[in-house]
């Protein structure tokens, strides 16, 4: 490892912290996350909650960390949602555009929030945008609907491409799984815009200051969180309470700088 984990939280005055996987198991919480949190907390240090998990409103997280002992206002919250939500607004014309979306309330309510006007059933078909999140009420018929809307020409963006969900039972399915099924059947790749799209990452540093020689990205996923906290020039750590294993790091590059069984350990 590039340093030790001694001491580690001193030399950061900002954490992002993913949360499947490394605060909670879907609502399953990791004791030691949530008092490495309160521990931050009373040093003092940032914490930005950051997760490619797009269906949920931050509202609705915010909900369940308090259930959890972890309060927090929306306001602490950047999902891959808000972000794919500020990323066309930046990016695409959006006026007089339609949008079809696969996902739950986490991305209507971020599409709501843009110019473009949500199409749901078979008038999805004619919507100039298709983005796709996690949907656990996935249907063949959505798939279909924005299968010919893609077809049609349609802009293809893709909330995150974790092709697995961290349960406490094991991997499930994740919002990758049916972004690939879309490109197979359109026969092309989709545009994400979550981790490790640097585009999320510096949209998180510009909520906590935008110092990256001071950010410690904390992740599970080697390919999202690791890959993105280091193409945003940010120390990384990988915890293994979630979907990467100590033996997955054999080969992978980049390396993070940190690697713990226990958010603890970085006290």
């Amino acid at each position: 490892m590039a340093e030790t984990t001694a001491a580690a939280a001193d030399r950061y005055s900002d954490f992002l912290l993913d949360m499947d996987g490394v605060i909670y198991l879907n609502k399953q919480p990791i004791p030691d996350a949530v008092e490495f949190i309160a521990r931050l907390r009373e040093m003092g240090k940032g914490v930005l909650f950051l997760t490619n998990n797009s269906k949920y409103t931050r509202s609705e997280y915010r909900e369940k960390l308090s259930g959890m002992g972890i309060e927090s206002s929306d306001d602490d919250f950047l999902t891959a949602s808000v972000a794919t939500a500020s990323f066309l607004e930046e990016n695409y014309e959006l006026d007089h555009k339609s949008v079809y979306h696969i996902g739950g309330r986490g991305l209507e309510e971020a599409l709501l929030g843009t110019r473009l006007r949500l199409l749901s059933g078979e008038e999805g078909t004619s919507a100039d945008f298709v983005v796709v999140g996690w949907d656990t009420e996935l249907t063949y018929d959505k798939l279909r609907i924005a299968c010919l809307a893609l077809h049609a020409g349609a802009a293809f963006i893709a909330t995150n491409s974790d092709a697995t969900f961290p349960a406490p039972d094991g991997l499930w399915p994740g919002a990758g799984s049916i972004v690939s099924a879309l490109e197979t059947a359109a026969g092309r790749e989709a545009l994400v815009v979550g981790k490790p799209n640097v585009y999320m990452l510096q949209a998180a540093l510009s909520l906590t200051g935008g110092k990256t020689d001071k950010t410690l990205m904390i992740g599970d996923r080697l390919e999202t969180d690791i890959l993105g906290g280091w193409r945003a020039g940010l120390d990384t750590c990988l915890v293994l309470s979630g979907v990467a294993k100590r033996e997955d790091l054999e080969g992978f590059d980049p390396q993070p700088d940190l690697v713990v069984e226990s958010l603890l350990e970085l006290l």
